[in-house]
């Protein structure tokens, strides 16, 4: 793949509502400037707009023409996935518009300086992680059945596979971590994958859905 003159890159793991707090990161090459949370879609624009010669990487779904359904994007990449059993949540309108009064990535995609299919991307931390580091799913995320100790042992191995990758000091000792500070430590993880998908796409081959969803190979 090309080298592009961009440098910075900005991971967002952005809420379904506007106004829940969303992970942000901001990395030189593979360099940690910034990581944390935010309270809501105003501050994830306003953080971004400080660098509007980063390239965007954003863990939500930024375009959202179907009512109902999945959209084709889901469809492509469950082609390519469902084997390996990773799955997609459904995306359409009359689902989000649960969430939030409006449909918070659009609201993004409306706001930033960074164009849709140039500068700015989705991208999916569970297609990072299996790809470039853990070869199946990692079952972070909270789900029926698994309990806070199991999601705090399954962080630690997202954190120290960012550490072998990401320079800067993000480690937490997540033992120590619980209820919203656990929730919160894991979005800006997640914006950490999402910034580092980025960087590896620059220098790695990837593949593009419809010409707006990264996902590295």
């Amino acid at each position: 793949m090309k080298n592009s003159k961009f440098m910075l890159y900005i991971g967002i793991d952005l809420a379904w509502s506007e106004n829940n707090y969303s992970g942000v990161t901001l990395l030189d090459d593979n360099k940690i400037i910034y990581t944390g949370v935010v309270s809501n879609l105003n501050e994830v624009i306003t953080f971004i707009k400080k660098y509007p010669d980063a390239i965007l990487g954003v863990d939500a779904p930024l375009v959202v023409n179907n009512k109902t359904g999945n959209r084709s994007i889901e469809i492509e990449f469950l082609k390519d996935y469902s084997s390996k059993k990773l799955g997609v949540y459904p995306v359409n309108r009359n689902l989000m518009l649960k969430y939030s009064k409006v449909i918070v990535g659009e609201e993004l995609v409306k706001n930033v300086p960074q164009k849709l299919g140039k500068e700015l991307f989705e991208v999916y931390p569970h297609a990072t992680i299996m790809n470039c580091f853990h070869g199946t799913v990692l079952p972070y995320k909270r789900k029926k059945g698994r309990n806070t100790e199991y999601i705090r042992e399954q962080l630690k191995i997202l954190q120290s596979y960012l550490q072998e990758v990401v320079e800067g000091d993000f480690y937490k000792d997540i033992d120590e971590l619980k209820g919203i500070k656990l929730k919160h430590y894991e979005d800006m993880l997640d914006s950490i994958v999402c910034a580092y998908t980025l960087f590896y796409c620059q220098k790695n081959n990837y593949k593009t859905y419809e010409n707006i969803f990264k996902v590295p190979l």
